[in-house]
């Protein structure tokens, strides 16, 4: 049920770009590498002691988009792999290579200022994410993510980027993957990235 109402929502974002006037709007096509940090997805039963986590991922996406004056409306699709990580207050243990994970995000986005020749724009959607996991079918989830980009012109039609973003969904595990001292939690992450748009 919830990867059918995600899917209902992506298609609303996709006439939104198709729609925009062409006097007035402007397709860009992107692409960008981030850094991702993780809390939540689980933890101890009894407190204070270490949680499950996914652990510190490089991701990397492409992205279309649709300019019409401060609107933007696109799509991005992303890829990552990350390691599990059993990390507390003193230290952690990470297994590499057990995450696998593919989204799509629907954004809207609006431009809030103007710096010189950059730009400031306040972006949130919803995101949706197909966890695999090693040895494991896979599982979708959910959620919802908001963030700022500073855009800056490079010429030639192409721009620089830079987005701080953060998100939040269901925990990645089921209850059969975790041990009775740990129960799940909502997972939020906070990501920063860079990278690089033309216009076409």
């Amino acid at each position: 049920m919830r990867f059918t109402r995600a899917s209902a929502l992506i298609p609303v974002w996709i006439v939104a770009c198709v729609q925009c006037p062409p006097a007035h709007g402007q397709w860009r096509v992107g692409a960008e590498v981030g850094s991702e940090r993780f809390w939540g997805a689980s933890t101890d039963t009894a407190g204070g002691g270490p949680s499950l986590r996914p652990y510190r991922p490089t991701s990397f996406g492409i992205g279309v988009a649709r300019q019409a004056g401060r609107w933007d409306a696109g799509l991005r699709f992303r890829y990552l792999s990350a390691s599990l990580a059993l990390e507390g207050t003193e230290g952690l243990v990470a297994v590499k290579g057990i995450f696998d994970v593919y989204g799509a995000a629907a954004l809207l986005a609006y431009r809030v200022a103007r710096i010189a020749a950059n730009e400031l724009t306040l972006e949130a959607g919803p995101l949706l994410e197909i966890w695999s996991v090693a040895g494991e079918e896979s599982r979708t989830r959910l959620g919802l993510q908001v963030g700022a980009s500073l855009k800056v012109p490079l010429g030639a039609g192409l721009l620089g980027s830079l987005t701080a973003g953060a998100a939040v969904m269901p925990s990645p595990f089921t209850e059969s993957q975790l041990d009775a001292g740990f129960q799940r939690r909502a997972l939020w992450r906070r990501r920063l990235a860079g990278g690089l748009e033309i216009r076409l």
